[in-house]
Parts: structure tokens; sequence; C-alpha cells
């Protein structure tokens, strides 16, 4: 005969059972809107009993082994999808990166705003309609040659606004940066703490087991840190977790060490490089990170260095600069400035440097002659001795006519289609093609974002629901199980009962006739 209370031991378990599976279901309910909360369960298996004759009961009528145990519990898992949690963190890289971007190319958009209509555009027609009005006006008129001369200086004025809002918004990101990788690193600490944590808590767990809720936190860091950069994780055999970033292990589970970043001094590089403690260089594919490295590196045909060929904040002010440098030179050299100093339109403060849009202004010859530009210069055939003076016509009458020629010469360079800009020929044609070239890149630069931008979001939706599907806590499912584990734990009640009545039945029935 088999043991009297083995059948109270299968349904003790049983109740067991079915009791932790009502503790996990209400614990699920109760963390439905639990930010980061994994569904859990209990995992079931039906107890195993070995066909050693240790185990068998038999007699010289029957041979049966101890079958029949009920059910045991291995532990209390996380319903999660490690696929689908990878492709999530790989897309949402790719949206946070993406909305960055936008947000820091329409801060520019903002500045460089009405590019091409009442901003860049309208002062440089301002300065050609200026001295438009000046060529039909004799040139030795100082009133409209100083006309002239105001519009040159408020152009300049402009180029110096765009420079200091461009220099800003950069200056803003840059501290932003700052503060993103502090925020980084003492995100790499908490999820080392956390790491700790967890190692000594798997002291108490039975294999492949572990505290769920520490689990749920540290993918909720793995989560966040994804925002800003390509990220794997690796479970270890002490149940924690090591995390590569970009390639480059930053949080070490099995030693507890992080590999935090550094970065470089922007202002001495004038670049934004950051490199990991363990001295690689920081490269990133995706994420916010690359967004900072695009919009403050990104400098086009201009890149040098670690800056790269992005069209970023670094870009439009190498723009901005190059309009500067072209028209100036353009101008000087049409005036004549190149033999003589003293025929500069523009010129740099300090003396001497190339032309940006931070150092341009008008020269203090053609300040302290506005008629300047109306002379020309001509060969005294007597002494060999070049000077400037007016161009005069004399007709047949005696009569002498005043000529703008140099003016009108002036004006042609506007239009100039083979100017070129940019060290590397950025673009090729006339300075109003050039202020639309300007324009139409940003634009279609920010709208480019804006595509990736709607597209990762879609991506994100889509699988956060399908996260959500898989690890998230469905409330009529949770009701559901509720009602059935209810079920069953009152039906394995009423088989203790039974049992009880034949053990009840046994003591006292057996053997007693009549009864």
């Amino acid at each position: 005969m088999r043991p009297t209370f083995l059948g109270f031991e299968t349904q003790k378990r049983t109740l067991q059972v079915a009791q932790k599976s009502l503790d996990i279901t209400g614990n699920n309910l109760s963390n439905t809107n639990t930010i980061g909360y994994t569904r859990q369960r209990v995992d079931l298996y039906a107890m195993y009993v070995s066909g050693n004759q240790s185990l068998r009961w038999c007699s010289q009528t029957n041979n049966l082994s101890v079958q029949g145990q009920g059910v045991n519990s291995y532990g209390v898992s996380q319903i999660r999808d490690i696929y689908i949690d990878k492709r999530y963190r790989a897309n949402v890289a790719i949206e946070a990166e993406t909305e960055k971007t936008v947000a820091i190319l329409s801060e520019v958009e903002d500045i460089l705003d009405n590019f091409e209509t009442d901003g860049l555009q309208h002062f440089t027609e301002q300065f050609f309609t200026a001295l438009q009005d000046y060529s039909v006006e004799k040139p030795d008129s100082v009133e409209v040659a100083t006309i002239a001369t105001n519009a040159a200086v408020n152009l300049c004025r402009l180029l110096h606004d765009y420079d200091n809002k461009l220099c800003e918004v950069e200056d803003t990101y840059v501290a932003e940066l700052e503060d993103t990788v502090f925020y980084l690193n003492n995100l790499l600490d908490d999820m080392n703490v956390l790491n700790d944590r967890i190692a000594r808590e798997m002291l108490n767990y039975p294999d492949e087991y572990g505290p769920n809720e520490l689990y749920d936190q540290l993918n909720m860091y793995v989560d966040e840190l994804s925002n800003y950069g390509d990220v794997s994780v690796t479970e270890n055999e002490n149940g924690t977790f090591s995390v590569d970033f970009c390639g480059i292990k930053v949080v070490d589970g099995i030693e507890f060490k992080v590999n935090r970043f550094i970065m470089d001094d922007y202002e001495t590089q004038g670049q934004a490089i950051i490199h990991y403690e363990s001295g690689e260089k920081l490269n990133c594919q995706n994420g916010i990170l690359k967004s900072f490295f695009n919009m403050l590196n990104g400098n086009g045909v201009y890149a040098t260095g670690n800056q790269n060929s992005e069209y970023g904040i670094a870009y439009f002010k190498s723009a901005i600069n190059e309009f500067a440098n072209t028209i100036a030179k353009t101008l000087n050299d049409a005036n004549g400035a190149v033999e003589d100093p003293a025929r500069r339109m523009f010129s740099t403060d300090p003396e001497g440097s190339v032309f940006t849009a931070a150092n341009i202004r008008v020269s203090d010859e053609w300040l302290e002659n506005p008629t300047m530009i109306g002379q020309v210069r001509t060969l005294d055939e007597v002494t060999g001795m070049y000077h400037y003076g007016w161009d005069e016509v004399t007709d047949e009458t005696g009569n002498v006519t005043l000529q703008n020629t140099n003016v009108l010469y002036l004006l042609s360079q506007f239009e100039n289609g083979d100017l070129k800009f940019g060290n590397a020929h950025d673009f090729r044609g006339d300075v109003y093609q050039y202020i639309s070239f300007v324009s139409n890149r940003l634009a279609q630069t920010i709208t480019y974002e804006k595509s990736r931008y709607d597209g990762a979001v879609s991506t994100v939706d889509t699988l956060l629901d399908a996260r959500d599907e898989v690890s998230g806590v469905d409330m009529d499912e949770e009701g559901i199980n509720m009602l059935n584990y209810q079920k069953w734990y009152s039906a394995s009640s009423r088989m203790l009962t039974t049992l009880d009545d034949c053990l009840d039945k046994l003591i006292n029935g057996t053997g007693r006739v009549g009864l």
C-alpha cells in the first residue's frame, strides 16, 4: 500500500501553487499602471517520479510506480520578448536622434528666418539697389554714395547678428551635451549599483529566476540609455546585465565596473569629442549623441579634423562666413584693392584676417570717402604713375560728363554666375543663387530629418504595441486568470476534503461490520 498521506502532500503543493498563481495575478493587476512593470507568471511543471524501485509500491499482484504527484513550480518569471526589446531599442535611438536633430535645425531655421526674403536676400538687394541708385547719379554725388555705404554697413550688421545667434545656439547645445554626458555617467553608476543588488539577491533564488522588480528597473535604465546610442545587453550567469554602448562595454555585470564617458573641452578643440574612460573614441551610429555630433561637428565640405560632412550648426556658420568672405573679396578685387589697399570696400577686425560673418566691416577708407568707389584708376602718361579720379567723357562741344563705370562694374559682380563659394566649391553661381542654395539646403535637411523621425515614430509605436501585448498587463486576461486560479484552488480544496473522508473511513470504518 502506498503512503497514506501522499495524496495530502500532492494537494498541499497544488494549493500552494494555486495560491501563488493568485498572488501573482493580483500583483499584475496592482501594477497595471506602473511604468516599466513587466507581467509575471508562475512557471509550472508536472511532478516527475523516477522509475527507481525504491519509489514503487508493489506486491505479488501489482507493480505500480508512485506517479500522479501533482504540480510544482520552477519559479516566477517575467514575460518578455528579447527580440522585440532589441528592435525597440534600436529604433528608439533613431527616433530620439531625429527628434533632437529637427529641434536643433529648427532653431537654426528661426535664426535664418526669411533668409531669402526679409533676411540676407533683402539686405543684399538693398545694398545692390543703393549701388544701382548711385550708378545713375554722378560719381561725385556724396549723399547718394553715402546711402550705398550705409546699406553695406547694414549688411555687415546682419551678418554679425547671424553669427552671434548661431554661436548662442552652438553654446546652448554644447552645454546640453556636457549635461548629457554627466547624466549618462550617473545612469551607468545606477545600473552598476543595481547589478550588485541583483547579484546579492540571486543567492536566494533558484537557477534562471531572480528579483523581477529589480530586473524591471534595470530594463528601464537600458531603455533610457538606448535613446542616446546603440545598446546591446548580455545576461550573465550571476543574473546581472553587461551593457555595450556603441560597441564598447560600459557596464560590466561580472566585475561590477563602469566605463564612463569623458568629453574633451569644446572651446579648446572647437569640436565635440567624447571618448570612453578606457580610451576608445565614441562613435555612434544612432541616438541623441549622434545628433549632437552631427549638429555640432557637421560642417559639410568645410569639415576638418573630427568634424563630419553632415549639415549642422557648423556648416551653416561656415556658409554665412563663406558668403561674407566671397562678397567682400569679390567687391574688393573688383574695386582694385589688390593693387591698392586703399581701395578696399570691406575690411576685417582685426585687420588681415580671413573675412567671416563675425569680423566683416565696411573699410575706414570707404566710410571716410563714400565716393571712393565711383573713382577709376588711370595711368598718367606723363609721370607714368597711376592715380584715381572721375571717369570723364568730353563730347564734341567740349562738355565734360562724369561716368560711373566703376560702380556699374561693381554691380555686375552681384550677378556673376561664376563665383565659387566654399573651399571645396560647395556652390558655383551668383550671390542671389547662393542665398537660395543655403536656404534650400536647410529646408531640405529639416524635411529629410522629419521624414526619418515620422518613420521611426511609426516603427517605435508598433513595437511598443507588440511589447505591451507580450509584457503589458491586460486586465481582461488577468481577470480570466484570476477566475481560473480561484476555481483551481476550490477544486483542490475539495480534493483535500475527499481525501480526508477516505482517511476517516479507513481509520474509523475499516473492519467494523455493518459500518
